[in-house]
């Protein structure tokens, strides 16, 4: 009986031991094994970084979007908006939260923040100075970028937060000139702040992630399924068959790329039927546009699919690569978070990837009404990462099948 179970034991320890040096064997597959957590680790660590709270009264201020771009529109030609005006760019400027353009109008100030230049706009209005002198309360609109629900969340906060500071300063000064005739909300809080939404009257954080989903479903489908289909047919010789076939090499590969398409487009829009359905997503823009931003960024990564599946030799390790470019991917292109709370280097590898120009087309289509002309720069970056990596794609399949 003992013998017996130390030969089990030991059959057992020569099968993991087999298993391990054939894993050490594939040298690829070890290599992406050991950078995948390296990865994981510094990207985590620096995605988030220890915060403390904003404070434009002392003017200390350690906030994850410093010196953001935002568009002051100054409609009111009084003196007091444009003292509020000046002292709003004044405490913007000395705590760093705001990097503050002038705009003539509120118009041109969407059409910057619909392009992504700007993280939003803050209105004084017509009539501003007119109320401060009849002494009633006097409104300032503010507009974030509403694709990103929590960071137009805390755009919107820190600008208020900005607002109430010059709205004490100034309730100090009257109460200090105070007579009985004053209405009070005038004297406690003489400046209020009212939000605008770019399109519809009402955002959700649901509404920034269903467009990243969307993205990522798409563009990771294709990679995960060419990753597989690849490197089964090879692994079983059916790949071989399909080799000697009387087509052209590309054949092959467009054909497999489009399946895997195909299959992608019908999760996404799955995705963005649930997300109407259940979690209250509208949206304000092109069907058509949306399909197009997903082809092309099925297309932008198609290439890529192709050249790691002819570069693995087993299924595991094409999957084992895969997964080291999606994951990181779901944080560095802001599926999940704003890219922008990722340091400045960071923000700089996720704009190298595709998925960024994809998720960011869609979230202005679905989010903004974005137009064609809008979203021309995205397209075009995907359309020349997906002419590149297809390009150099194909003959290096064409070499990983002939060996």
């Amino acid at each position: 009986m003992k013998s017996q179970l130390l030969f089990q034991i030991y059959i057992t320890l020569r099968m993991a031991h087999k298993d391990l040096l054939d894993f050490w064997k594939a040298k690829m597959l070890v290599a992406t094994f050991t950078v995948m957590p390296i990865i994981m680790m510094t990207m985590f660590g620096s995605m988030f970084p220890q915060t403390g709270t904003a404070n434009p009264f002392s003017g200390k201020v350690s906030s994850p979007y410093k010196n953001s771009p935002m568009a002051i529109v100054v409609e009111d030609t009084g003196s007091f908006g444009l003292q509020v005006a000046d002292q709003f760019k004044q405490i913007a400027s000395s705590t760093g939260l705001f990097d503050v353009l002038e705009f003539a109008s509120f118009g041109s100030a969407r059409e910057r923040i619909v392009a992504g230049s700007l993280k939003g706009a803050v209105v004084i209005p017509a009539g501003f100075s007119e109320a401060f002198s009849s002494q009633r309360q006097a409104t300032v609109l503010i507009t974030t970028d509403d694709t990103n629900p929590q960071m137009a969340s805390i755009i919107y906060g820190e600008a208020s937060s900005i607002f109430k500071t010059i709205s004490g300063r100034l309730s100090a000064s009257f109460i200090a000139k105070m007579n009985n005739s004053v209405d009070a909300s005038f004297i406690s809080e003489p400046i209020s702040v009212e939000r605008r939404n770019l399109a519809g009257s009402t955002t959700n954080n649901f509404q920034f992630l269903a467009p990243g989903f969307m993205a990522l479903t798409v563009v990771t489908g294709t990679l995960s399924g060419l990753a597989a289909v690849i490197s089964r047919e090879r692994e079983q010789g059916t790949m071989d068959g399909l080799l000697v076939a009387p087509v052209p090499r590309s054949t092959i590969v467009v054909g497999k790329v489009l399946g895997q398409t195909v299959r992608g487009m019908i999760q996404a829009s799955l995705i963005l039927t649930l997300s109407i359905l259940f979690f209250g997503v509208r949206i304000y823009g092109s069907p058509s546009l949306m399909a197009l931003v997903m082809f092309m960024g099925v297309a932008s990564f198609a290439g890529v699919g192709i050249i790691l599946s002819a570069i693995a030799s087993e299924q595991e390790t094409a999957q084992m690569m895969m997964m080291l470019l999606q994951f990181p991917m779901m944080f560095l292109c802001g599926i999940l978070f704003p890219i922008e709370q990722l340091p400045e280097w960071l923000q700089w590898v996720g704009k190298m990837l595709p998925l960024y120009y994809a998720a960011d087309a869609l979230r202005k289509v679905i989010v903004l009404g974005a137009s064609f002309a809008q979203i021309l720069p995205n397209l075009t970056i995907m359309f020349v990462y997906a002419t590149i990596t297809m390009a150099v794609a194909i003959p290096i399949f064409h070499k990983a099948m002939t060996r």
